[in-house]
C-alpha cells in the first residue's frame, strides 16, 4: 500500500528532517482510518518481529546455561541486564530524536539494527559474545515504543486510542505466540542436533533458532520504509505552561528537564502512573522464568511448554484484548474521563490469582491458573498505555514516553529476572525450589500495583477534563 492522501503524503519527512516541525492543530481533520489502520498494521509487524527476537530466548536457556556452563545469576544477567542495559542507555536519547524528526526511520534502523543483533547471537560462542549480541539487540528496540506511541496519538483521537493500541499490541501477542509456536517445532528439529562446524566455531541448535527468527525483520524494516506516512504532531494550546522545546547545544538535556518539570507540576497525575509501572515491572522476571519453572517442576520439555503457552497466548489475549477495549469504550462513553485507570485496575485485579499457577500440584493445572496471567495483560496493557498518551503534550510524547519505558527496562527487562536467579541461588539454594522464587514477589507485587493506579483515578480524571476544556476553547 503505498497511496496516500495529500495531508498525510505532506507528513512524510525523508531521514534528515522533522514531522515536529508544524505541528496540527487539536481541530484539524484527522488521517482516514485507511491509512489510520495500515500504520497500525505496520507497527503490528514491527512489534511482532521485537517480540520474536526477544522471547524466543529464555525457551533455549537451558541449553545456553549447559553450552557455555553458566549460573543461574548468569542467566538472569544474559535474559536481563545484557538486553536491557543498553536498551536503556540508547533509549533515552533516541526518544529526544523522536520528538523533533521522522518516526518512521527511527523505527525502521531500530528493527534492522535488532534483526541482525538477533542473527548475531546465533553465532555467538562464548557468553562475553552472548553478552554484546543481546546489547546490539537492546539498542535496536530502545526506540521503538516512543516512536510508535508518538504516531499513534497523532493518528486517533482520545476516545479511540485504547482501540488503536490495543490493536498495535496484538503485535506483542502475536510475537511471542509465534516465536513459541514455532520454536514447538524448530526446538524439536534443532534443540538436540549435533554442532555443524562453521568457520566461527560450531553451531548449535539454539543458535539455530536464534539465526532463524532474527533475520526476517529486515523485511518488515523496508515495508515500513517505503509505505509508512509519518503524521503532523498534534500539539493542545495552553497544555504546557511556558517553554515546550529547547534550542542550543543542550537542547537534549534542556528538553528533559522541561519534560520533567511539566511531570513534576502534575505529580498527582504521573506519580501514580510511574509508581504502578515499577511495581508491576518486578514481575517481569517471573514471566523470564516460567519455560524454567515447568521443565524443572513438572519435567516438561521446552517444546511442550512452547507449544501450550502460544496457543494460549492466541486464544487468551486477543480475547483479552477486544475485552479491555469494549469496557475501555463503554465507560468513556459514560463520562468516565478515567476509563484508561479503571481498565488498568480491573486487569490489575485478574493477575492476582495468576500467580497461584507456580503452587499448583500438576503441570496442567499450572497451566490453566497461569493462562489469566495473559488475561489480565490483554486486559490492562492498551489501557495503561493509552492512559500515558492521553495526558501527555505532543511536544514531549517521545520523552515521556521513553522514561515510562526506561522504567520498565531498568526493572522490568534488567533487574526482575536477576532477582529470581538471586533468590534461588541465594536464599533457597536449591534449583527445584523456583516455584517459590517467583510465587513470593507475585504476591506481593500484583495487589500493590493495584492499590497505586487507584490512587491516581481522581486526579487522572480531573486531568483529562482539563485538557478537554483547552480543546474546545482552541476549537471556538
Amino acid at each position: 500500500m503505498t497511496a496516500e492522501s495529500a495531508a498525510a503524503a505532506s507528513a512524510r519527512p525523508g531521514p534528515g528532517k522533522g514531522s515536529a516541525a508544524a505541528g496540527a492543530a487539536p481541530s484539524a481533520p484527522w488521517p482516514s482510518s485507511r491509512i489510520a489502520y495500515w500504520t497500525v498494521f505496520l507497527l503490528i509487524l514491527s512489534l511482532t518481529s521485537l517480540q520474536l527476537d526477544t522471547n524466543i530466548v529464555p525457551y533455549v536457556a537451558g541449553k545456553i546455561k549447559a553450552d557455555l556452563q553458566i549460573s543461574d545469576t548468569d542467566l538472569g544477567l544474559l535474559l536481563g541486564v545484557s538486553f536491557g542495559l543498553f536498551y536503556t542507555l540508547v533509549g533515552i536519547p533516541i526518544a529526544w530524536l523522536v520528538d523533533r524528526y521522522s518516526r518512521k526511520w527511527i523505527i525502521s534502523i531500530g528493527i534492522i539494527t535488532w534483526s541482525l543483533g538477533t542473527a548475531l547471537c546465533g553465532i555467538a560462542q562464548n557468553y562475553a559474545q552472548l553478552f554484546f549480541a543481546r546489547f546490539v539487540v537492546g539498542a535496536g528496540e530502545a526506540g521503538n515504543g516512543p516512536a510508535s506511541y508518538s504516531v499513534l496519538a497523532d493518528l486517533f483521537p482520545r476516545e479511540k486510542m485504547p482501540r488503536a493500541i490495543a490493536f498495535m499490541q496484538l503485535g506483542s501477542v502475536i510475537g511471542p505466540a509465534l516465536a513459541l509456536v514455532m520454536s514447538a517445532f524448530v526446538l524439536g528439529a534443532f534443540l538436540e542436533m549435533s554442532p555443524i562446524a562453521m568457520p566461527w566455531g560450531p553451531l548449535r541448535g539454539w543458535q539455530m533458532v536464534l539465526i532463524l527468527v532474527g533475520l526476517p525483520g529486515i523485511v518488515v524494516a523496508l515495508m515500513m520504509i517505503f509505505t509508512m506516512p509519518d503524521p503532523h504532531r498534534r500539539s493542545i494550546a495552553g497544555q504546557v505552561e511556558g517553554q515546550a522545546r529547547a534550542a542550543g547545544p543542550f537542547a537534549a538535556v534542556t528538553d528533559y528537564g522541561i519534560a520533567l518539570k511539566y511531570m513534576a507540576r502534575h505529580w498527582t497525575v504521573f506519580a501514580p502512573m510511574f509508581g504502578a509501572l515499577f511495581v508491576g515491572a518486578m514481575r517481569i522476571g517471573a514471566q523470564q522464568w516460567t519455560p524454567i519453572f515447568y521443565q524443572r517442576t513438572y519435567g516438561w520439555a521446552p517444546p511442550r511448554v512452547a507449544l501450550l503457552q502460544g496457543l494460549a497466548q492466541l486464544v487468551v489475549m486477543p480475547l483479552a484484548l477486544v475485552i479491555g477495549v469494549a469496557i475501555a469504550e463503554r465507560l468513556a462513553a459514560r463520562g468516565r474521563s478515567d476509563a484508561a485507570l479503571r481498565v488498568q485496575i480491573l486487569g490489575g485485579l485478574v493477575s492476582i490469582p495468576a500467580a497461584f499457577y507456580v503452587l499448583m500440584p500438576s503441570g496442567w493445572l499450572a497451566f490453566a491458573v497461569g493462562t489469566l496471567s495473559f488475561a489480565a495483560i490483554g486486559i490492562a496493557a492498551p489501557s495503561q498505555n493509552a492512559a500515558l498518551q492521553i495526558v501527555c503534550p505532543a511536544e514531549m510524547r517521545g520523552k515521556v514516553t521513553s522514561l515510562f519505558l526506561f522504567l520498565y527496562s531498568v526493572v522490568g527487562i534488567a533487574l526482575s529476572p536477576i532477582l529470581t536467579g538471586f533468590i534461588t541461588d541465594h536464599v533457597f539454594h536449591a534449583e527445584s525450589m523456583i516455584r517459590w522464587s517467583i510465587f513470593v514477589p507475585l504476591i506481593v507485587l500484583n495487589p500493590l500495583s493495584v492499590f497505586l493506579v487507584w490512587l491516581g483515578l481522581r486526579p487522572y480524571g480531573r486531568e483529562v477534563e482539563r485538557l478537554k476544556a483547552l480543546e474546545a476553547g482552541a476549537g471556538t
